[in-house]
Parts: C-alpha cells; sequence; structure tokens
C-alpha cells in the first residue's frame, strides 16, 4: 500500500510539473481562437478588433478562424474537443447559451464542455419597426397589437435566434399576440423591414442604427438596463412600462474544459488589457457594446441564466425543438 501511494503522489508531482511547465511559458506558439459563425459578421468583427492588442499582450499571434457551420455548434463542437492547452479558444455567442433549450441534439454541453474565460461584450436589443407603421413607441406597440390581435408582424434571424426569443419575450410580457416571420439571415429581414413588409424587429444597436439613420424605420424602444450610449435619447421598454423586460446581444471567450487555472487568468489579464486600450475601446463603444469583461466565475453563471430565461421564454410560447 505505502508503494501504490508513493507511485501514486509521483505520478501526481509529474503531472503537477508538466502543467506548470507547460504555463510558465505560455504561450510559445501563436494562439487560435475559433469563430464559430462567417468572417465578416458581428462576432468575428469583435475578436479582430482585439486581436492585435490581445498579440501584443501575450507576445504571440493571436489567429481568428472561422469555423461556421450548425447555427455555432461546429466550431463550439471542434473547441471543446481541442487539447486543453491554452492554444485553442472559442469566441463565445449569445445563441450557445440557447441552443441546448432549441434543439433537440446538441453536439456538445457548453456548460460542461468548455471553461470560461470572461464575459467580454454586450449590446441591448432594439426594437424597431417600418417607418410607415403607426406605433411611435412601445406604449403603442402594445395598445395597437392589443386592438389588432396577430396581425403585427416580427422578423427573425430564424427559430430559436435572439431575434425571435427576444420577440417572443416581449409578447409575453406584454400579453400580446405577434406572427412571427422568420428568414435565413439579417440581410433578408433588414430588406423587408425597409421595404414595409414587416412590422418588427429585435435587432443589436449596430444593426439597427444605420438603418433608423436613414429614415427608413423608426426605433421605439431598446431593452437594456440602462439607456445606451448609441440611443442615449431613446427610452427602454423598462421605462416604457416592463420593468422586467431586458435582452442583450453578448459575446465572451471560453477554452476547451480542463484548461488550467494559470492560462485562464492570463486570458482574462489580456482581455482587460485589450478592451482598456483607449483606441479599442472607442471603436467597441462606437459599434454600440457595453465591455463587461468578466471573472471566470461570473460568466459561467451569466451563460445559465441566459440559458433558464430563454428555456422559459421557448417553454411559454410553445416553440418546436429543432
Amino acid at each position: 500500500m505505502k508503494l501504490v501511494s508513493f507511485l501514486t503522489g509521483l505520478a501526481m508531482a509529474c503531472v503537477t510539473a508538466v502543467a506548470g511547465a507547460q504555463t510558465s511559458d505560455y504561450p510559445n506558439r501563436p494562439v487560435r481562437v475559433v469563430v464559430p459563425w462567417p468572417a465578416g459578421g458581428v462576432v468575428d468583427g469583435v475578436i479582430r478588433l482585439l486581436a492585435p492588442k490581445l498579440s501584443e499582450t501575450l507576445g504571440q499571434n493571436v489567429v481568428v478562424e472561422n469555423r461556421a457551420g450548425g447555427a455555432g455548434l461546429v466550431g463550439a463542437q471542434e473547441v471543446a474537443r481541442a487539447a486543453p492547452d491554452g492554444y485553442t479558444l472559442l469566441m463565445v455567442f449569445d445563441s450557445l447559451a440557447m441552443s441546448p433549450a432549441v434543439y433537440q441534439k446538441m453536439p456538445l454541453d457548453p456548460f460542461n464542455d468548455l471553461a470560461p474565460i470572461s464575459l467580454l461584450v454586450r449590446a441591448p436589443l432594439v426594437g424597431v419597426t417600418t417607418a410607415g407603421f403607426a406605433p411611435g413607441n412601445i406604449r403603442e406597440l402594445v395598445a395597437y397589437a392589443k386592438a389588432h390581435p396577430n396581425t403585427v408582424t416580427f422578423g427573425s434571424t430564424g427559430i430559436g435566434s435572439s431575434s425571435h426569443l427576444t420577440a417572443e419575450l416581449f409578447a409575453q410580457a406584454a400579453g400580446i399576440s405577434l406572427v412571427h416571420v422568420p428568414y435565413k439571415g439579417g440581410a433578408p429581414a433588414q430588406n423587408d423591414l425597409m421595404g414595409g413588409h414587416l412590422q418588427l424587429f429585435w435587432g443589436s444597436t449596430a444593426w439597427t442604427k444605420p438603418m433608423v439613420d436613414s429614415g427608413k424605420v423608426k426605433a421605439l424602444g431598446q431593452a437594456g438596463q440602462t439607456r445606451s450610449q448609441t440611443y442615449p435619447d431613446l427610452p427602454t421598454v423598462a421605462e416604457q412600462g416592463y420593468p422586467n423586460f431586458n435582452a442583450y446581444l453578448w459575446m465572451g471567450i471560453s477554452a476547451p474544459k480542463g484548461t488550467p487555472d494559470a492560462l485562464i487568468a492570463r486570458w482574462r489579464e489580456a482581455l482587460l488589457k485589450a478592451t482598456n486600450d483607449p483606441e479599442t475601446k472607442g471603436q467597441l463603444m462606437a459599434r454600440g457594446f457595453e465591455i463587461v469583461v468578466s471573472t471566470p466565475a461570473e460568466f459561467g453563471k451569466y451563460m445559465r441564466d441566459e440559458h433558464d430565461k430563454w428555456a422559459r421564454v421557448i417553454r411559454e410560447a410553445k416553440i418546436p425543438l429543432q
């Protein structure tokens, strides 16, 4: 028994020594950040903005790789299966927390197969309507929808997307019935909204601002807990009578499960430095984002809370699993 204990202790000491050696000189080669969405999108844009500052802080290149497919699950699964050595990380989008409530079969468990590093940025969703639609604010929209049940159409980027579930959450909070029109992406929904073929869409501040500025759509209210810098004069939905209503587009960064705490801490420190850089911070804020770098525990809890919130919406709206 003493020999077994000795050998077990020796093995553990060797593992600890190897792990220590791996973390002490980290990183000694480029680090890959997987974006599970196509290039040119909002998630891709954020990490590509941060990558130069992250590379500067870490002393190695931070390489962004796009692995689109399966509503973000293909890239997430690739990272979950990667070695937990800090050289493969994942840009997490809000849809990953929603996915277990949306899909019958999941290729990974986002809460147990990944190690949260930090929440990164978020932006409140904004309710916008076509310029020719009568309501000019949230109260007027609710009154109109109650007077014309099941006639107000809202668009989304697909079943189970944040634009879809935010509209369902709003309908539940306001006690109204809306008609869902799903699209395969934001561009066709945007075109129909500006063309007057849709009456409502919940999109991010960055997505909605150009359309509002053009005068082709108007903003009714924003779903943040407080007013965003992008829309300082636009009341929140809470200010307009629905205090518990809030919905954000958000992003964070995670690593494969088992990644050493020292590497996670190193990355969180790098994220803090990158987002505190005045030029980078200014560009993120100009795109409508609020910087919300967190601890790993806070990010993990945020993801679970988001899942629970949207799972309740899905159940109450009786949205079938995909």
